[in-house]
């Protein structure tokens, strides 16, 4: 097939201090990449898959005693070594689905070669005498395709009761198996073997002998959607006749496409292992746009040697593969989509000592954000050029970091649609208080509350900060009901008696002539007339977009809202937006997540992410856009989005949400962003036209 780890040393040979091999399956996944190879040598599980970075024109290996830590050796063998690479005369060519075995202290490697289309795909083999390698060709190829048949997936197999070595091999568009009998040199073929194709077979044989009966498995689908499926067949000798035994690995909710496996046994127990390849977190059929994750299941047997069906497992959240491409700007966080950790709720203050805070939640399927939510604070000291994690918050969604006075707030509530909560920091972010009663930051004894990292606003006394109720309904959207917490500023923000509630306005599903679908996220903004308003977000299905202006009273108790003029048409206003006012130029400021006229017959407005602008008012009504800042013509897998920012001087600060490509498969889609960036907008006020 084609297709940040910690690292613990081990040299081969010797074994790790951590005991015995496992005799259960680890978090998943464990690893990038593809068609994995497993070889147990002693107590040492050795993993050669595809390559997850390009161009794939090379081989790595990976070694683990307990299937959790893991050691990348290599490249292993790189095309640039075999002579006979160019001999068939194509421009480009791949490396893809290895296989390796022992024989008399020896290690043999075999390896897929393409392309497959216009020149027939090749077999090569190479030897070492180390499973970490590197491995040596044998200069010239094992196997090459032709007639219809392609020469991919090897897979080698000595018979324990013949000592006879058998080479598997073939599969996608011709469909066919082939097994060869190999000479006891192990880079040359004795015979060919009669064999038929199983039932369903498409590729990557595997063959493995328990209790006297031979397993064929192999793939069967298309290796790009969530058609792919591993089968298996059975019989009395390692080339047939094949009893078909059916389906053991097949997609499910949250892992698509698994196959490609090879089947491991406990080196002391009747306990054996599938390690495969899958996507993870993906939607729908396919196809998918990610990379291939390496995972490790047990196989369980029937009393009748039947193989039960493989309930997939994930859990493994701290996989860290390091992108091979970077979005714009500084990158405080990336998340691989494949942790099922999407990077979320972007905020940034200014610490007194001149030090950057930084902080953001994660969300998805892996990230418990339900139940009690994680957040990270980061912190630079030289102007954000680079950045430290402090630390993690549980419990905590949606995090806005502040300063106020002397010390670093975080506010937020505790998970998706939670109580608020409210920390404080008396050393730059090193450590936050907990939030457990009313007097120690709690706000809220109950309720489901949402917002976003919006700005908090100082006047007259008082901070000013806008929040939503959310138990006004079931679905996203109608059931946010828009008010305003407010707070003096000399009070202890910690304590719940201190802080004032509005009253929170439901929606009215028949404002902009039922269009309107719902209001969030909110801005607390001080007009020219002195007055606090609330500008919140608008979802609706056209153009141009919208957002909604809520007047607070003075004392802060009461929100009210005028349907016939308190509509505003705002550039970006089905995403989140933050306002601030700059005295310098006069002119109310923000940073909005646009559609450009060309992107705008695509989908609804709330749905295009990909371009951030500048835009800029006079009177909170009429909003002009100056430029776009960031941009790619992607809309589908690609986002700018969420951002929080300041002014500094003649600059803008921001945090971003970005949801960009990585080289490791991207982002999952425009929203559910892989990175936490910072950027730096010289001049703003200067700016004019497209700064990308």
């Amino acid at each position: 097939m084609r297709g940040r780890i910690l690292f613990l040393a081990m040299v081969w040979g010797g074994l790790a201090a951590w005991g015995a091999f496992p005799d259960q399956a680890p978090p998943n996944p464990v690893l990038p990449g593809a068609d994995p190879h497993a070889l147990l040598v002693k107590e040492t599980l050795w993993i050669y898959p595809t390559h997850y970075a390009g161009p794939i024109t090379r081989f790595y290996a990976w070694s683990s005693t307990d299937m959790r830590h893991w050691e990348q050796h290599g490249p292993v063998l790189d095309f640039g070594d075999v002579s006979w690479i160019k001999d068939d005369g194509a421009d480009n060519h791949q490396a893809w689905a290895p296989a390796v075995v022992e024989r008399d202290g020896v290690f043999y490697f075999y390896y897929s070669v393409g392309p497959q289309d216009k020149t027939p795909s090749r077999i090569g083999v190479a030897v070492g005498d180390n499973p970490a390698g590197p491995f040596v060709d044998s200069g010239e190829p094992l196997l090459t395709g032709g007639n219809g048949f392609e020469a991919i997936d090897p897979m080698v197999f000595i018979d324990p009761d013949s000592d006879a070595a058998y080479l598997y091999a073939g599969g996608s568009a011709g469909a066919t198996l082939r097994v060869f009998e190999l000479n006891p040199d192990m880079t040359s073929f004795a015979r060919e073997m009669s064999v038929e194709t199983p039932p369903h077979f498409t590729e990557g044989a595997f063959m493995h002998k328990r209790n006297g009966v031979y397993y064929l498995s192999y793939s069967s689908g298309a290796w790009w959607n969530a058609t792919y499926t591993a089968h298996y067949a059975t019989a009395d000798s390692p080339v047939g006749p094949w009893e078909y035994g059916g389906v053991f690995l097949k997609s499910d909710t949250n892992h698509k496409g698994p196959g490609h496996h090879s089947i491991i046994r406990h080196p002391g127990k009747d306990a054996w292992f599938v390690v495969y390849h899958r996507w993870n977190h993906q939607r729908g059929l396919g196809p998918f746009n990610a990379t291939r994750q390496v995972a490790i299941d047990r196989l369980v047997y029937d009393s009748d040697g039947s193989i039960q069906p493989i309930t997939m497992t994930g859990g493994n959240t701290d996989i860290d593969t390091p992108p091979t491409v970077f979005p714009p700007g500084v990158v405080i966080n990336h998340s691989p989509q494949a942790t099922g950790l999407y990077i979320g709720s972007p905020s940034i203050t200014v610490l007194p000592n001149g030090d950057y805070l930084a902080a953001h939640d994660f969300f998805g399927p892996e990230s418990n954000e339900h139940e009690c939510a994680t957040a990270v604070v980061y912190r630079s000291s030289d102007k954000g050029e680079n950045w430290r994690a402090l630390t993690r918050l549980q419990c905590l969604f949606w995090p806005k970091v502040f300063t106020h006075r002397d010390n670093a707030y975080i506010l937020g509530v505790e998970k998706h649609h939670g109580r608020i909560v409210i920390r404080r920091s008396e050393d730059n972010g090193e450590t936050w208080t907990a939030p457990e009663t009313p007097e120690t930051g709690l706000l809220t004894a109950q309720g489901e509350y949402h917002t976003a990292p919006m700005p908090i606003l100082e006047h007259d006394g008082r901070l000013w900060r806008a929040f939503e109720d959310a138990t006004g309904g079931d679905r996203w959207g109608e059931r946010y009901m828009a008010g305003m917490l407010s707070i003096p500023v000399d009070a202890d923000l910690l304590n719940a008696a201190n802080w004032t509630f509005s009253n929170f306005i439901a929606r009215d599903p028949e404002w902009l002539g039922g269009d309107f679908i719902g209001w969030l996220e909110g801005n607390a903004v001080l007009t020219r007339d002195g007055d606090i308003v609330n500008i919140l977000r608008v979802d609706t299905p056209g153009y141009p977009e919208k957002a909604a202006i809520v007047t607070v009273s003075d004392d802060g108790k009461t929100a009210s809202f005028e349907p016939e003029t308190g509509f505003i048409n705002f550039p970006g206003g089905a995403k989140k937006f933050t306002i601030r006012f700059d005295e310098k130029s006069d002119r109310y400021w923000a940073l909005a997540t646009i559609v450009p006229e060309e992107h705008r017959d695509e989908t609804k407005p709330a749905r295009v992410r990909n371009t951030l602008a500048l835009i800029c008012s006079e009177d909170l009504r009429n909003w002009d856009v100056r430029g776009a800042l960031l941009y790619r013509p992607d809309v589908e897998s690609h986002g700018f989005q969420y951002v929080d920012w300041l002014f500094e001087g003649d600059d803008i600060i921001a945090v971003c949400r970005t949801a960009h490509e990585d080289g490791i498969g991207g982002a999952r889609n425009n929203h559910d962003a892989n990175f936490m960036t910072f950027h730096r907008i010289r001049n703003f006020r200067e700016l004019t036209g497209n700064a990308y």
